[in-house]
């Protein structure tokens, strides 16, 4: 196929800030919430009170095969209880229980009968539901500390009387202002660490059980996930699988599908998964080389591919990508828009980010015009994982966090597209660690499997760019040094090595 040339021009936006798309049209328009499965009634509802690393709670949930969903705190309580979700997760969170702006919640979750646990944000706010009191103390607990612990709780079962775990908050309970009704099991010196309710399966945590700073973290959700709350561990990679493969027959019907392939371990697994599901007949794999793929990449991705029976069509973009503009909102405005410099001219990486993923998805209409097939018969497929939505702060995710950095494959332009129910996305559910393993199971050769990750943006983000060239009084030390160790490489003369050492003190 022809590399597209075509100079990429600015979406035409309309009175309602939408943009003219025929992908867009309103017959395809599709919620997510009806993409949403069912609960298995083994499944842990995680409501996000605004943590970035809450896709680290969401893991840990996963790793011990129970199925998880990642909702806002504001999810209504009559969803939870219609869901049938099994258990809550509350997760932390950069509010004050008691600011203006707090995320709003919904009472009835503390009172639907199932097993609640609140971590750092989420067991103060279930202290302050019931009457406690929470407040700003003069020194925050930032760091790894040894805990004592009431190993007689469930929560805590199996573990020592003191615990090494990670505390990061400002607010703080004492044990004074425990509500009524719940005592206290866990102690940081004079701070409350953990409590539960008498009668209640509710608990609250102040430290965060999901990270490795926390030793034993693992055991602790262990016992709230099994003994507390009755989960069993059902949620296989293997049941995953066939549950991706009805979703795309689901989803595609007829049609046929256009996959992204990077040749990323995302971006393959989620081709197989297609050809698997529906027939490589009807899914075109096209690999888009933006020109910034490692050297020789892109001959091992279409390389690679052939081998595992994809058909793969190379498109050479480079210079397409080189030129590319997008339409952003304005920072003075939200209902303004503003078209970006061309990518080549570019400093900013979250705008190199955003130019990159709309040129994607305006390469892959292109596509589909030069190949002569219908808009509204084409799907496109991303390998998006669901760490990418939750840093890209997409609401697909979470409708609290704030944006860590936005992911090419999930712009406004993608994000659009997904609305009006053009885009699949098998692995939206999947972390980096699962996909690996679905990877193996599907028989994806090695090379593919341990890929070190080289998301899209690739070296456009990764070579630093800056409006000027900054060199420091060492500038000309240093470039004699690096010349001396790269000519000298692997030498054993002390001469040469005497030199190098005393240049670098020198440098540093």
């Amino acid at each position: 196929m022809e590399a597209v040339k075509r100079k990429r021009q600015a979406p035409e936006v309309d009175s309602q800030g939408d943009e003219a798309d025929p992908l867009l049209s309103p017959k395809t328009k599709k919620s997510f919430s009806d993409e949403l499965l069912e609960s298995t009634g083994n499944t842990v509802v995680i409501l996000d009170a605004g943590a970035q690393y809450g896709k680290v709670i969401d893991r840990r949930v996963r790793e011990l095969l129970v199925e998880s969903e990642f909702l806002p705190l504001s999810t209504p309580a009559s969803i939870i209880e219609a869901k049938r979700f099994k258990a809550v997760i509350i997760s932390g969170g950069p509010s004050s229980v008691y600011n203006q702006d707090a995320p709003e919640f919904d009472r009835q979750i503390f009172h639907l009968g199932i097993p609640v646990l609140g971590i750092c944000y989420g067991m103060q706010l279930m202290n302050k539901m019931f009457g406690g009191s929470v407040s700003q103390k003069a020194v925050r607990e930032d760091g790894q500390h040894l805990i004592e612990v009431d190993n007689s709780s469930p929560l805590f079962h199996g573990l020592s009387s003191h615990e090494l775990v990670l505390l990061t908050h400002g607010d703080s309970v004492e044990s004074d202002e425990v509500a009524e009704d719940f005592k206290v099991i866990a102690n940081s010196g004079n701070l409350v660490a953990g409590i539960c309710h008498d009668s209640k399966p509710l608990c609250g945590v102040q430290f965060h059980p999901e990270v490795d700073l926390t030793k034993n973290g693992i055991t602790m959700l262990r016992n709230f996930l099994y003994n507390i709350s009755s989960c069993f561990p059902s949620f296989t990679i293997k049941s995953r699988e066939l549950q991706c493969i009805n979703y795309i027959k689901e989803k595609i019907g007829n049609a046929k599908v256009l996959s992204l392939v990077s040749g990323g371990i995302d971006s393959a697994v989620c081709t197989v998964l297609l050809n698997k599901a529906i027939g490589s007949n009807r899914v075109i794999a096209v690999h888009i080389d933006n020109g910034f793929l490692r050297k020789g990449e892109s001959l091992q991705v279409e390389k690679s591919l052939n081998e595992l029976g994809i058909n793969l069509i190379v498109v050479k973009g480079s210079h397409h990508f080189l030129n590319a503009t997008t339409v952003t909102s304005s920072q003075e405005a939200d209902d303004k828009y503003i078209e970006t410099s061309r990518l080549v001219s570019v400093i900013s990486p979250e705008e190199k980010r955003n130019i990159i993923g709309d040129t994607f998805m305006q390469l892959f209409k292109e596509i589909i015009a030069e190949m002569k097939l219908e808009p509204e018969d084409v799907f496109l497929a991303q390998g998006t994982l669901r760490p990418d939505l939750i840093e890209s702060a997409s609401l697909l995710a979470s409708s609290n966090a704030h944006v860590i950095k936005t992911h090419h494959n999930d712009t406004q332009l993608v994000r659009q597209l997904r609305d009006q129910g053009r885009i699949i996305e098998p692995l939206k559910d999947f972390h980096k660690d699962e996909v690996r393993r679905l990877g193996r199971d599907l028989g994806l050769p090695k090379e593919i499997i341990e890929r070190h990750p080289f998301p899209g943006p690739g070296l456009a983000i990764r070579v630093i760019c800056a409006k000027e060239p900054f060199m420091d009084s060492s500038f000309s030390t240093t470039n004699t040094l690096l010349a001396a160790v790269s000519m000298f490489y692997g030498s054993k003369d002390v001469v040469y090595l005497t030199f190098i050492y005393n240049s670098a003190i020198y440098v540093l």
